[in-house]
């Protein structure tokens, strides 16, 4: 078994035993065996089968949905930019999407059918306003796309701001939407998953398609050029993805801070810098991450339940302060970026 194949079975292993786990462990554990039961002979007298049907396993299936697609988007963000601190979180696009969302609903009052297409379109304006501030500054060409940077997290901060003023003026809604807002992974968003996912795993598909090419350009635009990439084509198509499948994420239970920038820099020392290992890779890991945050959110300070949001704000803090450090502080690598 070569080095890859070992790395990508322990990938799966993990994320199998955290599926597994997160199925298992809450306020009450549950075996395995009875888990396995509840799939293959329901007994809708058994209060453990209802459990694990109705109330952990979508949890379960939002947070692989919600770690696979901020994965992907980011690790195909940083390759395209250049720049390991680009994220869905740090462009705009989940804080276009929130707040679309909560506007959306403050103002016009729309329905949960159609917070999924707010959220869609916030994506696609917060990723703009991050394009419009970068070029209003003056420094949209910069080498690694430290302004895009910059921008987005501007861009985010005024968002969410907003965001959150509305639902303080508001206080009907406030309940309902502040845990929303910090990222709640909660089985009652399951119609939102079986509303968004085709756009999610739509947008994941294109990205595995384009990933040869993807690798090319972030080898440098003349090399593939050379070969033959559609270099703004292919990168159009990639960011498109990126934004709807981001975009869908939030929709479903908010914005999950930190996954799209602490995943691929797990994955790459792992895998290589080819996107087509990387973005499978960022799929497992990603899933399996959310997953154990959710499970640390919910097992950590029981009987409380804390949101998977702020479990990740936690870890991919202390992550985002080693990037910076090892990136932009370090002498050496400073000089070569």
């Amino acid at each position: 078994m070569t080095g890859r194949a070992k790395v990508f079975s322990a990938f799966i292993l993990t994320l199998m035993a955290a599926f597994f786990a997160n199925l298992s462990l809450g306020a009450t554990n549950i075996a395995p065996e009875d888990i396995l039961l509840a799939f293959f002979s329901f007994d809708v007298d058994n209060y453990d089968h209802f459990v694990v049907i109705y109330q952990r396993l979508p949890r379960v299936l939002i947070a692989v949905f919600v770690g696979s697609v901020m994965a992907c988007s980011g690790a195909v963000l940083q390759g395209l930019m250049r720049n390991p601190l680009a994220s869905p979180a740090l462009l705009g696009i989940n804080a276009g999407a929130t707040l679309f969302v909560v506007g959306g609903v403050i103002f016009f009052g729309i329905s949960s059918a159609f917070q999924g297409i707010a959220a869609l379109i916030g994506g696609i304006c917060g990723f703009g306003a991050c394009l419009m501030v970068a070029r209003m500054s003056g420094m949209d060409g910069n080498p690694r796309g430290l302004s895009l940077i910059l921008s987005g997290a501007v861009v985010s901060m005024l968002f969410i701001g907003i965001a959150n003023a509305l639902l303080l003026s508001t206080p009907e809604l406030r309940n309902e939407f502040l845990g929303w807002v910090t990222g709640n992974i909660n089985h009652v968003y399951i119609d939102r998953l079986h509303q968004m996912w085709p756009v999610g795993v739509g947008g994941v598909v294109v990205l595995l398609i384009l990933s040869r090419a993807l690798t090319l350009i972030a080898l440098g635009p003349e090399k593939a050029a050379s070969a033959g990439v559609n270099i703004v084509l292919v990168s159009r198509l990639a960011i498109a993805s990126v934004v709807l499948s981001s975009s869908a994420a939030v929709a479903i239970c908010g914005p999950i801070g930190f996954v799209g920038l602490v995943v691929p820099h797990i994955v790459r020392p792992l895998v290589g810098a080819k996107q087509t290992m990387i973005i499978p890779g960022c799929i497992l890991v990603g899933a399996s991450i959310c997953l154990i945050a959710d499970m640390v959110a919910r097992l950590a300070f029981s009987p409380f339940v804390l949101h998977t949001g702020v479990m990740m704000d936690l870890f991919g803090g202390v992550v985002f302060a080693f990037v910076v450090r090892r990136y932009y502080l370090t002498p050496g690598l400073r000089r070569s970026l």
